[in-house]
């Protein structure tokens, strides 16, 4: 990441790929907007808006907040009401040109944003608060109004009654209540920095296309129009999106990975399947794989479980290695390399000497994780296309089961179960690796995979993964014998 050169450094962009962080950094004032950082603000917008290659923009506070309004100090020297006015309009003009760039803007609000620093966050168009932060509007404890566009953006987002009673009020609006006002889009895990969170959601958005992000963000903004003219206006955006070379590529692709596969006939019995579940730490795989274990044994059906790591010796290696038991040279973990070498390394030995002979020989085989949680685990700390790469002559599975479980909830679970935590178990990590995992179409598109809701009962996610593994079973009879699905 490269700083950008704003006047003091009090105002600086740094990019993260396609997406762009504006920081307001001047943690010894609680990131307060002196005059000079509000010239700097707008000139950074500016430069933003210059910048075609980004496609997100997360704005936060340097340190440990977000901005605490106004710098009180700076501000005194303001005697007159022209110069108050004055000093409204030139950051009422840098919020609206942050407003008004055509990509998405998060505002990522760590432990609060007070008075006009809630304005602030006001102009994003999406808002991620940590569990702990609070917005609060104490323009009136200074006997002053809103200033910076506030108080329109506030009557929009909660309606005017409301937002009469939080500006007359200034009282403070906890994360879960911004969420349930509106106020806020998304709440950052347990543990875990909303300026973290931002990003990654800012890189879920980057992933679409540039002009379709651009194109939803104008329809949004034209919503006030009488509904005729913004019907116009979205038939023509849509035309023009739908003759895009992007789309055609998109619809090529999602009919490749529909195409029902060609069933070849080989000799020998009829093939096991190949089961996995994947989830974070906490998600509950090893606990429906052993139902799941029980529920097929009973309908007659041959099953092996494993797991990976594997019971192998590289697998054996590996879990020592999470345990924080065997460590480099230097004493430390391994190296996030060094990991991902030896998941990949342990992968193919289970496969070659464990999975495939008992698939071959009918059993079905049922994994607790697989490559899909090298790719979401050892993907956020290496280049997740290497990781994918080393992966890539994998055996696919028949049918994945993705648990997909909120971190906070299996932050729980893990408490409830004991032990001594390993390297990954760390709640903010789980965070990103649990997004990881919402995104592994990316990298295996032609996976069948399951999403299933992993916060609900283990009885009710048990009974989304037997139907589903009914459902295959159903297509393997009636294939022909010596078939694979």
């Amino acid at each position: 990441m490269s700083p950008g050169d704003t006047p003091a450094q009090e105002v600086r962009i740094e990019r993260d790929g396609p997406v762009a962080l504006l920081i307001v950094d001047r943690p010894r004032q609680r990131n307060a907007l002196a005059r000079e950082t509000m010239t700097a603000l707008g000139a950074a917008v500016a430069r933003l808006a210059e910048m075609d290659d980004v496609r997100c923009v997360v704005v936060a506070g340097g340190g440990d907040c977000f901005i605490a309004g106004g710098d009180l100090r700076d501000l005194q020297a303001l005697t007159t009401a022209e110069a108050g006015a004055d000093m409204a309009r030139t950051m009422q003009a840098a919020l609206d040109a942050l407003a008004a760039l055509p990509v998405p803007v998060i505002a990522a609000v760590d432990a609060f944003a007070i008075g006009g620093g809630a304005e602030v966050a006001l102009a994003a168009d999406l808002r991620v608060l940590a569990q702990d932060a609070w917005l609060a509007f104490r323009q009136a404890d200074f006997a002053v109004s809103t200033a910076w566009g506030g108080s329109w953006r506030l009557a929009r987002l909660v309606g005017p009654a409301r937002a009469l009673h939080l500006l007359g009020t200034g009282e403070r609006i906890g994360a879960a209540e911004a969420l349930r006002l509106g106020l806020a889009d998304e709440i950052a895990g347990l543990g875990e920095r909303a300026l973290d969170h931002a990003r990654a959601l800012a890189h879920r958005l980057a992933r679409r296309p540039a002009h379709v992000l651009r194109t939803m963000k104008r329809l949004v903004e034209a919503a006030p129009l009488p509904a005729p003219e913004h019907r116009a206006l979205e038939a023509r955006l849509f035309g023009e999106t739908w003759g895009h070379p992007a789309h055609f590529q998109a619809v090529d692709r999602f009919l490749e990975r529909t195409r029902p596969a060609v069933a070849e006939p080989e000799p020998g019995p009829l093939a096991g399947l190949f089961l996995v579940l994947e989830g974070i730490d906490g998600a509950g795989t090893t606990t429906q794989a052993r139902l799941l274990k029980r529920w097929l044994e009973r309908r007659g059906e041959p099953v092996h479980t494993t797991a990976e790591p594997s019971g192998g010796p590289i697998g054996t290696l590996l879990r020592q290695a999470l345990g924080g038991r065997v460590v480099g040279r230097d004493g430390q973990r391994l190296c996030p390399e060094s990991i991902a070498l030896l998941f990949a390394a342990d992968r193919f030995d289970h496969l070659r000497t464990e999975v495939e002979p008992h698939l071959r020989a009918g059993t079905h085989v049922l994994c607790d994780r697989y490559d899909h949680s090298s790719l979401a685990y050892q993907g956020i700390e290496n280049d997740a296309r290497w990781v994918s790469n080393l992966n890539a002559a994998a055996r696919r599975p028949d049918l994945v089961l993705f648990l997909d479980v909120d971190p906070a909830i299996a932050s729980r679970r893990r408490a409830h179960r004991g032990g001594t935590p390993e390297i990954y178990e760390v709640d903010a990590l789980q965070v990103r690796i649990a997004e990881a995992y919402r995104d592994m179409e990316r990298w295996r598109p032609s996976d069948r995979v399951l999403r299933i809701d992993g916060n609900a009962s283990p009885r009710a996610v048990q009974r989304a993964c037997r139907a589903a593994i009914e459902a295959l079973l159903d297509r393997r009879r009636a294939l022909p014998r010596g078939s694979v699905l």
